[in-house]
């Protein structure tokens, strides 16, 4: 095994025992469940605050990589949205609804799966691993704030957490301005510096300040999840289950395949290895982000941990070593 997929490895390995210590923590009663919540408020706002503003900084400053800006938000929009009627016609409630939603749109593509993917196994040629980090972070950060703009406003539609009169506007504006957002500021910061020329301090790299931050922001994220999770559940959703691995691991790739074709057939096409990761980024399984918005947002946080836990175990059966070996 090479270092880099022994490192990737070893932080899915990492991520395991921290969801399991979570868990542990529930059933001991060292813990309860509704700690997840302000887990998942500091992880969001601060671990991946400082996690999208290193790593985006390194994004090449690139006129081809706006195409990251259409392509993101569709790949968030479509899905999300073309599940609400399916969801109300297998009699899901406003809150399952609201899960199902954020589930189908965002998917695990930051530093807890599909952003480290894409820096261990995306290194050849040698040395790119750390460029293709800085494309799958982007793309996660532009999931981020399409999540902000779309996600936050429907899980508090859905979540019952806003006032009769409030329209649709006021709901995009008050989620991007809410704390829980600070992620994408942090990536909006990020993206200045790059463009300015701004070096990147090499400190950082010599003291790996970002791996730090991905262990924390694993810990954060899946302790978190540990404590909402009951693996009984896993039977109450066989549908829903069905239906998202059918949007997973063939909607959002097919999607995402036919986006880049139209893009590929524009005068300034997508970088090559920009594409590599989109693609890669495809695959990946729910994203631990809406667990932690149903837990933000008064969905239904059981039922989240429960699709995100068999989705991410389908991921694993399946595409993940189908991804490793033609990768790694």
């Amino acid at each position: 095994m090479d270092p880099r997929t022994l490192q990737f490895t070893a932080f899915c390995v990492f991520n395991a025992l921290c969801l399991a210590a979570g868990y542990g923590a529930r059933r001991r009663k060292l813990l309860g469940e509704h700690a997840a919540r302000p887990i998942h408020f500091v992880t969001v706002s601060f671990v991946w605050g400082a996690v999208s503003l290193l790593s985006v900084w390194r994004l090449p400053p690139l006129s081809a990589n706006l195409w990251l800006v259409v392509i993101e938000p569709l790949l968030v929009a479509v899905p999300a949205f073309a599940v609400v009627p399916i969801a109300r016609r297998m009699g899901c409630n406003n809150k399952q609804t609201g899960v199902i939603a954020t589930a189908a749109g965002l998917g695990n593509l930051g530093f807890t799966l599909g952003a480290y993917l894409c820096y261990t196994l995306l290194n050849s040629p040698a040395g790119q691993g750390e460029a293709a980090l800085a494309y799958a972070v982007a793309q996660v950060n532009l999931m981020a704030m399409a999540g902000v703009l779309m996600m936050y406003p429907l899980a508090r539609h859905f979540g019952g957490q806003h006032g009769d009169d409030q329209s649709i506007t006021k709901l995009i504006v008050t989620s991007f301005f809410d704390l829980r957002a600070l992620m994408v500021h942090c990536a909006i910061v990020g993206v200045v510096l790059a463009y300015a020329g701004v070096p990147f301090p090499v400190a950082l790299d010599e003291y790996h300040v970002i791996d730090v931050l991905f262990y924390l922001g694993g810990f954060g994220g899946y302790f978190g999840i540990g404590l909402r999770l009951r693996l009984g559940d896993a039977r109450m959703y066989l549908r829903e289950h069905a239906l998202l691995a059918l949007v997973k691991f063939a909607g959002i790739p097919l999607l995402s395949v036919g986006v880049l074709a139209l893009v590929n057939l524009t005068p300034v096409p997508l970088a090559v290895l920009g594409q590599r990761v989109v693609v890669v980024e495809a695959f990946m399984p729910i994203a631990i982000q809406s667990v932690m918005i149903a837990n933000l947002f008064h969905l239904d946080g059981r039922m989240a941990s429960t699709l995100w836990l068999v989705n991410t175990a389908l991921f694993v059966l399946v595409p993940l070593p189908v991804l490793v070996i033609l990768l790694g």
